[in-house]
């Protein structure tokens, strides 16, 4: 029955081999309006791969039908369009095989058959981060910060080939069970030469509300393909952050015009440089953005250095230290004791009195002719001797 559905919906059936039976589709991972992307086998070693097909049967771009395995036009008078759209997705493959990062999704393998064409990618075991909003709600600043600079990574690698991606959206990016993130589908994506030379289609698509306003001219003769650049995935960027941080939609340019910061509604959890940083990428004349992938990296940098700085201030003392007087001792009842005056002459003259009257008082008790009156001259020569020598030591400074 499953197999009968996805039959009945054009896709491909489970089981159907490409390439000469190189590769085996296991299940259908999604579809969008220009294609149908599956999951598919190595034959030879039952290694995942992911392989999109160029199919354009949905009904608001139903140009393709399926017979078989076969892909057909549905009218002759989308035929030119149909081989407008096959030169296109071909191109979109040899951007990809051309690009090489762990961001990046590289094409690994191109072939046409069943009168259309395929394009083969190494298969990632994980969602978009649109899937991963809707059971998880608003992300965590710190993750969404995390997943910028991988996408800042991936971009600068692209942009240094002169292709634009031009459809930046939580749709257009999966995400690991390791929040390892993947920019996919560049269906959308130009290559515009630095010296204006155009090597793909005028033609320039994009989802509204994340795309800015040079990408959204509906008057063909106003439009300029040389206005479309860095700073067109800058504008997506910061429109995607937004709504990973708030799980609303990114507000309108327009409403960007009327309100300028007033159209951004954050959680109190998002700090205010990050809602700057946002402000700046989604500003909707070209030049109040940042100019280059470069310049919005060099921010981040400087955001990340500030964090880093440790800011160690010298100890300082106390006020008490630094504004009392020096105070006086003082004693126990609360008086103020002066220190001892220092008299070294005298106290070195009751020195040799305590000397003096302990020997002199010793030599009278031993000569003495009764007990008591040795025991008098001596304890009373020890006493006095013993008073002056202390008077002594605290005249002369030696004691305190």
């Amino acid at each position: 029955m499953a197999s009968n559905n996805i039959q009945q919906e054009g896709m491909l059936p489970v089981g159907t081999t490409l390439q000469g039976g190189k590769y085996r589709i296991e299940r259908v991972l999604g579809q969008g309006g220009f294609g149908i992307t599956y999951l598919a086998k190595y034959t030879s070693n039952g290694r995942k791969v992911a392989i999109k097909e160029l199919f354009m049967g949905k009904s608001q771009m139903m140009i393709n039908a399926r017979t078989g395995d076969m892909v057909t036009v549905i009218s002759p008078e989308y035929r030119n369009f149909f081989m407008q759209q096959l030169e296109k997705f071909r191109k979109e493959a040899y951007r990809l095989k051309s690009l090489s990062h762990p961001n990046l999704v590289k094409v690994s393998d191109y072939f046409e058959e069943n009168g259309t064409a395929y394009y083969v990618m190494p298969y990632i075991e994980g969602e978009t981060l649109l899937a991963k909003q809707s059971h998880e709600g608003q992300l965590p600043e710190t993750l969404v910060l995390n997943y910028l600079n991988q996408l800042v990574s991936a971009l600068k690698e692209a942009h240094k080939h002169s292709i634009w991606h031009l459809d930046i959206k939580p749709a257009n990016i999966m995400v690991d069970r390791n929040d390892h993130i993947y920019l996919i589908d560049f269906g959308a994506s130009k290559h515009i030469e630095r010296d204006h030379e155009l090597t793909t289609s005028l033609a320039v698509a994009g989802t509204e509300y994340y795309c800015p306003p040079e990408q959204l001219v509906e008057d063909k003769e106003r439009f300029d393909i040389f206005e479309i650049g860095a700073w067109t995935d800058i504008y997506a960027l910061g429109a995607t952050m937004y709504n990973l941080l708030t799980g609303n939609k990114p507000p309108h340019y327009l409403a960007i015009n009327r309100k300028g910061i007033a159209a951004f509604d954050y959680p109190v959890s998002v700090s205010t440089p990050t809602k700057e940083m946002i402000a700046w990428m989604m500003k909707p004349d070209i030049k109040d953005r940042p100019q280059s992938i470069y310049e919005l990296r060099r921010w981040l940098e400087k955001e990340e250095e500030k964090k880093d700085v440790t800011i160690v201030e010298t100890p300082r003392r106390k006020e008490t230290e630094r504004l009392s007087p020096p105070q006086k001792k003082i004693d126990r009842i609360g008086t103020t004791r002066q220190e001892t005056r220092k008299e070294p002459f005298w106290g070195n003259v009751f020195l040799f009195c305590a000397i003096f009257t302990v020997c002199f008082g010793i030599y009278k008790g031993v000569t003495a002719d009764s007990f008591v009156i040795n025991q008098l001259w001596i304890w009373g020569s020890v006493i006095c001797g013993g008073f002056m020598f202390v008077l002594g030591i605290s005249l002369t400074g030696n004691g305190k």
